[in-house]
């Protein structure tokens, strides 16, 4: 199959090893080493997508991780993977790639109309339109048109692996400062990693007319790579590191060379980390400078260089750097035609434009390029002279574009570095701070630390290692490699450039894959937003999945010189994690059975399967769901437990409750502190409920606090609960106003938990422990006290999550089976039989008791009904949070119970609440439901918005998943027994 834009001979690819592919069901044939991209662009493809707003035809503009354009999806016969750049898609047999954003076809869309109003699509259009007159009139169009590619409708089993790695220095980045710096930490004993995005290292050492020391890019490259395997550095290419964290690095690696769903999560946890990331180049806003064949000058090197394709057979240079001139002999070298270099400063003094000009090409100094000619693709360039404004337009496909270049730091910002401005670069850069470094530090090397020039770049690569080494090892000495001669481009003498303040700002493009233009930022400075944080969100400018890093700093330096400030005033806006894409099953591993999982089992786990118990994992715990002959299924089972549990008793295994035992002088002021309730009034022999509250205001969990003693107490928490809320304590016990006489221990494991509930469970217990019998029907609610059993510590409380008289049983865990076999034998005439987590569901939803359903992180206590236990307390963490006027809104959420209107009706937990009146707004939604055997039909509760929640109050419960609407009546959360008059007798 034909490529007629391969050239013959030359590039890093296989020419004996074929590969057929297709792209929107054409065949195409590629070469190993091929990415999409280059594969492609071998066969004159121009055109490989739409852009997400407006649909305008869009191709290739560079040739990494970075592409804003080309994102196609990958079929893989469930489905696909979107969004993945064919400039990272490495070709493979039978790679079968689609396009994206167009309909019916990528040639012919017919969505492309949007174009014709583009005029009309400003910055901030979808804040200001659909507030009116309804969101539902745009919803459904909106929702076909939104997004990136095009979600999978099934479930894929593939997933991905995960690895632990641990060294001295991780090295992120194989360019030249990478490897420098990997060879000179190596070379001194330290244990390397070497993470490379890229199949092959090197960076730009692979098409740049460099020498080092006699030798080529590429053999200065193997070399080293020679070198790192002799001393046993671990080199790893087609690896992203995408996240950088206090003590971990996270790195994707690909599978097989391209982006799948089992690509390898590795965990590294390096000494020293040293970020050689390189530099991206940037482009320049201009008329139509989004056209197919608009590229970066270095991606159009890339691809000639190390795949032997032209981007173009005749192009138009345009840049303000001294580096297009030789970058431009080694494309005529390629068979490339130069028409012109448009450059809009003075005329330098250059041996290869002098070169350049005997060749033909025209040097157009003092000229800017103003506007891309051509309808689906370039087709010509329309130049200027900046200072009389005459123009002349040039025949070309291809217009490469360089306006300098950014470092790539996204990764040290998120490692704590802070950016400075280099105004010699007109760009960012993480500088190390200080000489010391500490373990854990994070070096920049290379072009992202502001070193351009190959010679600057390999030594303070080479240094980097060497302090790298210093701190891994302790003060170990390491000697920085010292490089004989090198030959390569020369300064770049940059003179920045951001956009042509000449043609249409609507159809100058900043961030391509959002169709952000000069346009949207002006008006987005003119309607009063100066912080480039608000820039960004109001214009979408950079959040896309190049995370801006083409064009956000040229739209950070535009909007500068909007508000009449500096770039390094106005600051560039900070990438998150994940640094570059992911595929969720990556993030998700691999799927473990029970058998090799770490999960805790109870001292009654074995008791609850001789009595039939079905067990399931909760958090790491093992725990009965239902029991075996009480349904057919667990919603059926737990019904029936339920409603024993009302009528007899029941048996609940309650050993996994979280357990801190705080104490010392100061253990009842600093419960104060964080518990609402003034924990200090408790007597002992009494207990009293707890909520905790995060410094935000949000509940953290809930449980009950004991007074063991008058310097100790004994807090419970919730299951999922428990490690979070010791390690709150703790975290304000070393960070408290003064040095606290105050310790917390967790004594989870130390007891077993068992609660006998129910009508019968006071007689129960009384046949148990006949010698406790007058002390047992004595204990008042709330109340405990301490006795034994077998001759080991027995603690009985009387307290119920059920809303029945129950008692909780805390015994030596070694003991606990023992203790439980003589209530289960005791209790077979009485009918009380063990109960599940289903059961429990349905007894503590009829009483409107909270569990991690309602306590989400996102809940305050006014939004749970709380507020007797806030207005008890005095300065409790978190508590000056909770006077922020959006926590008292109107539309705040509000714990609210739910009953349907028709008592047989069934709804689900998750299903959207909104008013009759209004049915497509969510005024909140159903939190926990179940069916109530004793009030005999669906209950819930849920969380409503408050100017909702008064009880008679109707609304719908929407599920989407069931296409159902079922009215519903707003109720108090206490849907059973409001008086607690069971529990209490």
């Amino acid at each position: 199959m034909s490529a007629p834009f391969r050239n013959p001979i030359g590039g890093r690819i296989e020419r004996s090893t074929p590969m057929e592919f297709q792209f929107d069901g054409r065949r195409y044939e590629g070469l190993a080493g091929d990415t999409l991209a280059s594969a492609l662009l071998a066969h004159g493809v121009r055109l490989f997508g739409r852009s997400v707003k407006f649909r305008r035809p869009r191709g290739v503009l560079s040739c990494g991780a970075e592409e804003p354009n080309a994102l196609v999806t990958l079929d893989t016969g469930s489905g696909g993977i979107s969004n993945i750049p064919a400039t990272l898609a490495h070709l493979a047999p039978g790679m079968a790639a689609r396009s994206q954003n167009r309909w019916p076809s990528l040639r012919f869309d017919l969505t492309a109309a949007l174009g014709a109003g583009g005029a009309l699509y400003g910055a901030g259009f979808y804040y200001k339109t659909f507030m009116w007159p309804s969101w539902r009139w745009y919803e459904p169009p909106i929702r076909h048109l939104a997004g990136l590619g095009q979600a999978p409708e099934r479930a894929r089993a593939a997933t991905g692996s995960e690895r632990h790695l641990a060294c001295d220095v991780l090295v992120i980045g194989a360019g030249p400062a990478g490897l420098a710096a990997a060879a000179t930490a190596a070379a001194a004993g330290a244990d390397v990693i070497v993470c490379e995005q890229d199949l092959l290292p090197g960076g730009e050492l692979q098409f740049e007319s460099a020498r080092i020391e006699g030798l080529t890019g590429p053999q200065w490259v193997e070399r080293s790579r020679a070198l790192l395997e002799a001393a046993r550095a671990r080199l790893l290419c087609g690896t992203s590191v995408i996240g950088m964290y206090e003590e971990r690095v996270l790195a994707l690696r690909q599978a097989e060379g391209r982006a799948r769903l089992d690509d390898e999560l590795l965990l590294v946890s390096p000494r020293v980390r040293i970020v050689a990331t390189g530099a991206l180049e940037r482009p320049i806003a201009f008329a139509d400078n989004d056209k197919p064949g608009v590229m970066l000058l270095g991606a159009i090197e890339r691809y000639a260089s190390r795949y032997a394709v032209r981007a173009g057979n005749e192009a138009v240079i345009f840049g303000n750097h001294d580096r297009l001139y030789p970058a431009a002999l080694r494309l005529r070298e390629q068979g490339i035609r130069i028409r012109a270099i448009v450059d809009p400063r003075p005329r330098p003094a250059l041996e290869s434009l002098d070169e350049l000009e005997r060749q033909g090409t025209r040097i157009l100094s003092g000229h800017v390029l103003e506007r891309a000619l051509g309808r689906m693709r370039v087709r010509g360039a329309r130049i200027g002279a900046i200072g009389t404004g005459e123009a002349v337009e040039l025949s070309c496909d291809l217009i490469a574009v360089s306006g300098g270049w950014t470092p790539s730091i996204e990764l040290a910002l998120q490692a704590g570095a802070k950016p400075r401005y280099a105004s010699e670069l007109g760009a960012f850069v993480a500088p190390d701070e200080g000489e010391t470094l500490a373990a854990g530090a994070v070096l920049t090397a290379g072009s992202a630390a502001g070193h351009l020039e190959l010679s600057q770049a390999l030594l303070d690569g080479a240094q980097a290692g060497a302090r790298a080494v210093e701190t891994a090892r302790n003060g170990a000495n390491a000697r920085a490699a010292t490089v004989g001669s090198i030959g390569g481009d020369p300064a770049p003498h940059l003179q920045p450039l951001w956009r042509v303040p000449r043609g249409r700002e609507k159809r100058q493009f900043v961030d391509l894959q959002n169709d952000v233009t000069v346009a949207d930022l002006r008006q987005a400075v003119a309607e009063g937003f100066r912080e480039i944080e608000h820039v960004k969100r109001y214009t979408t400018l950079g959040v896309g999945t190049d995370q801006g890093r083409t064009g956000g700093l040229v739209g950070a330096a535009i909007v500068a010189e909007f508000l009449g400030e500096t770039l390094a005033a106005v600051g560039q806006s900070r990438a998150r994690p994940p640094a570059r894409p992911v595929p969720l099953a990556a993030l998700a591993g691999l799927p473990a059975p029970l058998a090799v999982k770490p999960l805790r089992r109870t001292p009654l786990h074995d008791a609850l399967l001789a009595d039939g118990a079905l067990m399931e994992p909760s958090g790491l715990w093992l725990r009965a769901r239902h029991f075996a002959g009480s349904g057919v299924d667990a919603a059926v089972a737990g019904v029936e437990e339920a409603r024993r549990v009302r009528s007899a008793g029941g048996l609940f295994d309650a050993s996994t409750l979280g357990k801190i035992e705080v104490s010392g002088a100061d253990a009842a002021a600093f419960l104060d502190r964080v518990c609402l309730g003034r924990p200090s009034r408790i007597a002992v022999g009494r207990a009293r409920y707890a909520a905790l509250l995060r410094e935000d205001g949000m509940v953290l969990d809930d449980g009950l606090l004991l007074r063991l003693a008058p310097l100790h107490f004994l807090l419970t928490a919730s299951t999922h609960g428990a490690a979070a809320v010791l390690a709150h304590l703790q975290y304000h016990i070393a960070t408290g106003p003064k040095a606290l006489e105050v310790c917390c221990a967790d004594a989870t494991e130390a007891w077993g938990v068992m609660v006998v509930s129910g009508p019968e469970s006071r007689g129960l217990l009384c046949e148990v422990l006949p010698t406790l019998a007058g002390e047992i029907a004595d204990l008042a609610h709330l109340a405990w006290m301490e006795k034994e059993w077998r001759a080991r510590p027995l603690r009985i409380l009387r307290a119920s999550f059920s809303g029945e008289l129950a008692y909780e049983l805390h015994c030596a865990a070694d003991e606990a089976a023992s203790l439980w076999q003589a209530l289960r034998a005791a209790g077979t005439d009485r009918g009380v039989r063990p109960y599940g987590l289903e059961a429990l569901d349905v007894l503590r939803v009829e009483k409107g008791y909270l569990t991690s359903a309602e306590i989400t992180g996102q809940t305050s206590p006014y939004d749970l009904r709380l507020e007797p236990w806030v207005r008890s307390s005095g300065e409790v963490v978190g508590r000056a949070l909770l006077e922020r006027p959006a926590l008292h809104e109107p539309s705040r959420p509000m714990l609210v119970g739910l009953v349907a209107v028709e008592p047989a009706r069934r709804f689900n937990a998750g299903a959207q609440l909104a008013s009759p009146s209004v049915p497509g707004e969510s005024l909140g939604y159903v939190t926990s439901a179940v069916f109530s055997p004793t009030l005999g039909r669906h209950i819930a509760l849920g969380l409503l918005a408050r100017h909702h929640a008064l009880p008679g109050t109707r609304v719908l419960a929407a599920d989407p998943l069931a296409g159902t609407e079922i009215p519903l009546l707003v109720t108090e959360p206490v849907h059973f027994d409001a008086a607690g008059e069971r529990m209490k007798s």
